[in-house]
Order: C-alpha cells, then structure tokens, then sequence
C-alpha cells in the first residue's frame, strides 16, 4: 500500500487571485468610466449650437460614481436651468420633431473607448498580474 499527500497552496488555491481579478474589474470599470465621464464634461463645455455660448450646465449634469463598478448618473430635464441629455445626445423623442440632431457626445466616447480600453487596461493589469502571484514575461 503507498499513500500521497499533495499539498496546495498559492494565490489560486487560497483566494488571492480571485480577489485580484474582482479588485482588477472593480478597478478598471472606475478607471474607465472616469475617463468617459471627463471626455462627455469637456465636450459638454463646447456645447454650442445656438451661438448663444456654452454655459456648461450640461457637464455640470454628470454625476458619480455610484458604487465600485463605475456607473455615473446623468441628470437633467426639460425645465429651466436644466439640460435634457438624452435630446442633447439626439436620441429623445422630441429630436424627431426639431432640426436639433443632437451632439452624440455619448455615441462618441463609447466609439472612442472601444479603440482605447485595451491600452488603458494593460497599463494596470500588471499590479494585478502580481498580486495573482504570476509575472508578465
């Protein structure tokens, strides 16, 4: 009769790593929702179709974060003093109705994050590479 004792251990099998990829998502969805959120602000700033001058009442609407997993709330309305994003966006029901197309500052920011977030993410996943207990070679 033989008998084997295997022993395991490590940031696998203790809970490290998966700690590590939770606090990595965690992470990168702040990150990047940040960085939306400052792209939609500065743009909002320039909002400027009647000629009359951006009064950044619109960027002012963006809020947040909410939480660790980088949701921001947009607020406005249709009232005075307020901005209605989704008509400023172009995508309410009353843009169909007024030669207001929109800015589609969102649409934009979420195109130009598609081609970005891979370079943002690489720049951090080696801090948690670490921490799974691995090393980028």
């Amino acid at each position: 009769m033989a008998t084997t004792r295997i022993t395991i251990q490590g940031p696998i099998f203790d809970g490290r790593a998966a700690a590590a990829a939770s606090d990595f998502c965690d992470s990168i969805s702040n990150e990047v929702a940040e960085v939306a959120r400052t792209w939609i602000a500065t743009e909002a700033h320039g909002f400027d179709r009647s000629g009359r001058g951006g009064t950044g009442a619109a960027a002012a609407g963006l809020e947040g974060p909410i939480g660790s997993n980088g949701q921001y709330v947009v607020r406005g309305g249709i009232r005075k003093g307020s901005y209605s994003w989704p008509w400023l966006e172009g995508s309410s029901e009353r843009n169909r109705t007024t030669p207001f197309a929109g800015y589609h500052v969102f649409r934009r920011t979420r195109q130009r994050l598609r081609r970005q977030i891979g370079p943002l993410t690489e720049l951090r996943m080696q801090e948690f590479i670490e921490r799974m207990g691995g090393s980028e070679t």
